[in-house]
């Protein structure tokens, strides 16, 4: 493997040297101008058109990146960390330091996740794998108006391919290992193109089997292991000169290892032993790990007769699309309905306490099903472009969580159940003007009105159960039993109604320059907890929190060859929705404290070269408490140390360098990339825990004739080899049990493309 790696670096370091004629249309494809949707406008605009902090990715770069999923590029946009959270598959992504409190299915996000225009209302099921997609749009700060409620950071908007007007078809296939575990293997294929003059489809199909990349050192095996399944398909209609029709479904099934966690010595320097005398802890910043979790009983088919298990974690989606739109004379503009429907079942199983011994297992399952629908209208009159719809989105939540604890390998387990029932109702009316008093002078001004109905019957994590010598029983069975569990609190109700404004100016200084300044508010939702502790404040709802922004910012195309976009804000939450951890691991969500985030993005790109392009994004964040009403370190005081402690999720500094070098070799085209990435350090709530800072390099070479037929490419991901932890909680338990949830190290792969068309 060491041959493999030098032989990597060298390969890295030729491109950049050697001269070569430049091939524009390498270049293109990671440099490419997406269609930016943000807007929901009908009209084509790109990333510089648009006064919004947005970062654009679009179908050549997602390539280029050779990403997997998107944990692959958490830290490509300035202030953004776009990673996943103990459950495997569910986002807990932070924008500009707005971090959401909890994987509790029943929180709301605080990073909105759109698809095609259909919003997610959960973080479960939004890591996606880099499959069939047109572009992701990352917009940065709260977008209320137009996007709805629970994106006080900002919003992921995820566009897949359409069917095409003429026949495309392609096959990929890609492999990557890393020192330990198996091969992670993917297989892909894509057919497109018209049925009738009037009917075109698309079908796409995606299989991933990885054999984990981490080794299990209780047992030897590899681990991390998850196989992934995804179906596609597409209708798009003119039915007539005016009117299309597009049909989508998805199908995705994932079943793998889950949760890899490891329990290391925290930032407090403790130690623990147990009384054999072990440490059953791990070295912070390897990649070594291991859990006596094999075997256990979990899954769809879970029953009393069930009793061996060959994954932890589960996850099935159906999801369909309907999207019409319509143009009309009146403002010669556009109307769009878009509604969608998507069902979710999700079971796991996770090693809490990351030690080889097992001490706090937990495991349960979420349904959830929803639908949405939206119908906006865009039209021109004279001056003023006007942007307006409504929006109604239905939730159904089932939700269980079962937990066993075991201190110091004590002979009794103390096991306790919850779980329950949620549904919420979400109405909304929104508009939006833009008004251009002069040629170059434009004013915005937005408003949304929302109505939100919610409730819930809930079982709270009671120590309801003692078994000897063993931690496998069976709980409340909201999702994976037989629903015996009572309900201690029954069909909870509560509702809020809110507005979130917009306000800006923008100013065209010339053709190749924009200036401008917005101030929004935007609103996360109230929400009740499925996974309740004992404490009489978590039987109600959480109350909303609120974000309003100040922002300026530049685009500017310095020269031809250089562009620079630069934005400065500031945010000042109130209510901040927080979890605590209680002394018996219950978590506790309220609205804590009010902050403050104050921060600068610069990213950009420059042609060094006919041949060579830099591409750069550097972010830079303060969060501070202003005012604290809970006693957030657990020392039974509300003072002055609560205020001071550092606000969770956020990046004091993270930036991005790439470098893309296009050479010209005989009848063949050779591009080049590196990117570099780093990151300081994440605390977690009380500050006794961290995720530590990273410095990540990612490379690929792809080779293309001039036929464009066929791609050849050689990757690297995270060649410094980091230790990347997706989160990092300290459990309090007497024998150092300890939350940390690893990502994959060093991986070295290969990928062959071919195209039909």
């Amino acid at each position: 493997m060491i041959r493999v790696y030098k032989w990597s670096l060298v390969a890295l370091v030729l491109p950049f040297i050697a001269s070569a004629s430049y091939a524009e249309s390498s270049r293109d494809r990671i440099i490419e101008e997406v269609v930016v949707t943000a807007t929901k406008k009908s009209v084509v605009e790109s990333v510089q058109e648009v006064p919004i902090a947005i970062t654009a990715i679009g179908e050549g770069q997602l390539d280029a990146l050779k990403f997997k999923d998107l944990t692959d590029i958490a830290f490509l946009a300035p202030n953004a960390n776009l990673q996943p959270i103990t459950t495997q598959g569910t986002a807990f992504f932070s924008i500009r330091g707005v971090t959401p409190s909890s994987s509790i299915i029943s929180r709301d996000p605080s990073v909105g996740v759109f698809t095609d225009g259909v919003y997610n209302p959960t973080g479960q099921g939004t890591v996606f794998d880099n499959f069939d997609i047109e572009s992701i749009e990352i917009l940065r700060g709260p977008q209320g108006v137009l996007q709805g409620r629970n994106v006080v950071g900002g919003a992921i908007l995820v566009t897949t391919k359409k069917p095409t007007e003429e026949f495309e078809a392609d096959i990929r296939v890609r492999a990557d290992s890393g020192s330990e575990g198996g091969e992670d293997i993917t297989f892909s294929g894509n057919i497109s193109g018209p049925l009738t003059d009037s009917l075109r489809g698309k079908l796409a199909v995606y299989r991933n089997d990885d054999d984990g990349w981490f080794e299990n050192e209780f047992n030897g095996d590899n681990a991390g292991d998850n196989e992934v399944t995804i179906i596609r398909s597409a209708l798009s209609w003119d039915a007539s000169d005016a009117i299309n029709l597009l049909f989508q479904y998805e199908y995705f099934d994932q079943e793998g290892f889950g949760l890899v966690n490891q329990s290391h010595n925290r930032g407090s320097g403790r130690e623990f032993t147990r009384p054999d005398g072990s440490l059953g802890q791990f070295d912070k910043g390897s990649h070594d790990f291991g859990t006596e979790m094999v075997g256990s009983c979990v899954g769809f088919e879970v029953g009393p007769s069930c009793d061996v298990l060959d994954h932890f974690f589960e996850q099935r989606v159906d999801a369909f699309t309907f999207t019409t739109t319509i143009d009309v004379p009146f403002g010669d503009g556009t109307i769009t309905n878009i509604y969608g429907w998507r069902d979710l079942e999700a079971r796991s199983q996770g090693d809490i306490d990351g030690t080889t011994f097992a001490t706090f297992p937990a495991w349960g399952g979420n349904n959830l099903e929803h639908w949405s629908n939206e119908l906006r209208y865009f039209g021109t009159f004279g001056a003023v472009d006007v942007t307006t719809g409504i929006y109604y989105l239905d939730v159904e939540i089932e939700s269980e969580t079962n937990q066993s604890l075991r201190i110091n390998d004590a002979p009794t387990w103390i096991n306790r159940s919850g779980g329950g029932f949620a549904e919420s109702e979400t109405f909304g009316v929104f508009a939006n003007l833009d008004f251009a008093v002069t040629e170059n002078v434009t004013l915005s001004g937005g408003l949304r009105w929302t109505d939100e109905e919610k409730s819930a019957s809930s079982h709270a994590l009671n120590n309801n159960r003692a078994i000897e010598g063993s931690q496998r029983f069976f709980g409340c069975g909201f999702v994976v039993g037989d629903r015996t569990c009572f309900l201690d609190v029954d069909n909870a109700e509560d509702d809020w109604s809110n507005v979130s404004y917009r306000a800006g100016v923008t100013w065209d200084v010339d053709e190749s320059t924009m200036l401008y300044s917005t101030v929004s508010r935007s609103y996360r939702a109230g929400s009740f907890s499925l996974r309740r502790s004992n404490v009489a404040d978590d039987r109600g709802a959480v109350d909303e929190e609120q974000m309003e922004q100040f922002e300026v910012g530049v685009k500017w195309d310095v020269t031809d060859r250089f562009r620079l976009n630069a934005a400065f804000f500031v945010i000042e939450a109130t209510d901040l929705q927080r979890v605590t951890l209680a002394q018996d691991l219950s978590q506790v969500t309220g609205n804590v404290a009010d902050a403050r985030f104050t921060g600068l993005e610069v990213d950009g790109r420059a042609f060094l070269t006919d041949s060579l392009t830099l591409t750069y994004a550097i972010g830079m964040n303060d969060g501070e408490y202003l005012e604290v009403n809970t006693d957030i370190n657990g020392d039974g005081e509300i003072n002055s140390i609560d205020e001071n402690l550092d606000l969770p999720g956020v990046v004091d500094l993270m930036y991005n360098f790439g470098l893309l070098h296009d050479a010209r070799i005989g009848d063949y085209n050779l591009s080049s990339q590196i990117l570099y990435t780093h990151r300081d350090n994440i605390t977690d709530d009380e500050n006794v825990a961290n995720r530590g800072s990273l410095d990540t390099v990612d490379v690929n070479f792809s080779l293309m004739p001039s036929s464009g037929k066929w791609e050849a490419s050689l990757y690297g991901r995270n060649l410094t080899d980091q230790v990347i932890y997706t989160q990092s909680t300290e459990l309090g338990l007497i024998d150092g049990a300890h939350l940390a949830g690893l990502a994959k190290g060093r991986r070295i792969g290969v990928e062959f493309r071919y195209f039909f068309n």
